[in-house]
């Protein structure tokens, strides 16, 4: 067999990596939702389809990386478009958002080097953000909330974001280089990343964040069996949020009526809706003020009813399954956004957003990941190799 043969052009191998880049780093630019979305459909969506449909025959094989997950997807995506068609829309852009991926890890890591860029992109503003936060504080005295630009102005997400980049830093690249050094080196890094995830929860008082860093340390705890570590290391750092009183600057906001507003959404379903497929999107306020339930899971259910709960949580235990099993280091960056979608967001059926930067393509780089060989061989197929019997 040639080297060639395996071999993705050069400009695939290059270009599409960097437009994922400039798509992921978009988010954080002062441009319009449209100029984001675009940069995606034109520069990486199109081409993805392109690929994908050229060999028609082998059209359902990346899906074969996680058939049941895959499954669980589609069906929650036709409950949620039973009752309204824009679900469909926007899942099919997931879908496209995943065979982005395979075309571009058909170059196997270039996903991740991507990441990598952006991850540094993103600990870079963090360091802009806490600067602002720590002359703000010095100036007026007050803790203010620091909001960024474009699509994370909205502080929830910025943090999200960020968080989600330090984490990758860690797992992929921090972590090894320091194990290598000593075991001390190793937990004096775990204590600096937990440190500057709590750090970024202050300054942009993002709590889902707070509950994005705390999935991830349960899973590394558990995966790399660190428990007692993970535990002293958590608690030095809560000591230190409450000594400084940083912890109280995260209080201040309360419980931002999550609380109410789950409440208010599940009797809404209940009481008027119907239990087994939900609301659906409509114009309703819930409070008189919230258009949405701020919480992926109470949407699923809100939107959708049981039935999309269900095929949700189904969905969920799908990709846990697959991916703890293959002990797979992009399950830990896709942690955290399981944990900050339990108070935020309308749900993880949606078009190109932040959600895709610290959910969605973590998930899929999970599936990837883990259903590698699979994968392996649709490549193969696709560049008209025979699999060896």
């Amino acid at each position: 067999m040639p080297v060639s043969a395996m071999r993705p052009s050069r400009f695939r191998a290059e270009f599409f990596p960097a437009v994922l880049f400039v798509f992921m780093v978009s988010f954080f630019l002062p441009i319009s939702a449209k100029a984001s979305n675009n940069i995606f459909y034109a520069g990486l969506a199109v081409p993805a389809v392109i690929w994908w449909l050229s060999l028609p025959r082998l059209a359902l094989e990346p899906y074969k990386a996680a058939p049941v997950f895959f499954a669980c997807f589609g069906l929650f995506a036709l409950l949620l478009g039973f009752r309204d068609v824009s679900f469909l829309k926007d899942s099919v852009y997931i879908a496209v958002l995943f065979l982005t991926c395979v075309m571009i890890e058909k170059n196997e890591g270039a996903v991740r080097r991507s990441f990598l860029a952006y991850s540094l992109v993103a600990l870079a503003l963090l360091v802009v953000a806490t600067v602002d936060w720590v002359l703000a504080l010095r100036t007026s005295g007050l803790a203010q909330r620091i909001a960024l630009w474009g699509r994370t102005g909205n502080p929830i997400f910025a943090a999200l974001m960020i968080i989600s980049g330090l984490v990758f830093l860690w797992v992929f690249h921090v972590e090894a280089r320091l194990a290598r050094s000593s075991a001390v080196a190793r937990w004096l890094g775990l204590l600096g990343l937990v440190g500057l995830c709590a750090a970024c929860a202050v300054v942009f008082q993002a709590r889902s964040a707070l509950l994005g860093m705390a999935f991830f340390l349960v899973g590394y705890a558990v995966q790399r069996r660190y428990i007692k570590a993970v535990l002293i290391v958590l608690g030095l750092v809560v000591l230190v949020l409450l000594a400084s009183g940083a912890g109280s600057i995260l209080l201040e906001r309360g419980a931002s009526y999550r609380l109410d507003i789950w409440e208010a959404a599940i009797r809404r379903v209940v009481g008027e809706c119907g239990v087994v497929f939900g609301c659906g999107k409509d114009q309703h306020l819930i409070l008189g003020q919230f258009y949405h339930p701020h919480s992926a899971y109470v949407s699923a259910f809100y939107f959708g009813g049981l039935s999309s709960l269900l095929t949700f949580a189904a969905m969920a235990a799908a990709f846990f399954v697959l991916t703890w099993r293959a002990r797979s280091s992009w399950l830990l960056v896709a942690l955290v956004g399981w944990g900050g979608l339990l108070t935020d967001t309308n749900g993880v059926i949606a078009s190109p957003r932040t959600l895709w930067v610290f959910f969605w393509i973590p998930v899929f780089m999970a599936v990837i990941e883990s259903g590698r060989p699979a994968l392996e061989a649709y490549y193969r197929a696709r560049d008209g190799v025979r699999t060896p019997d």
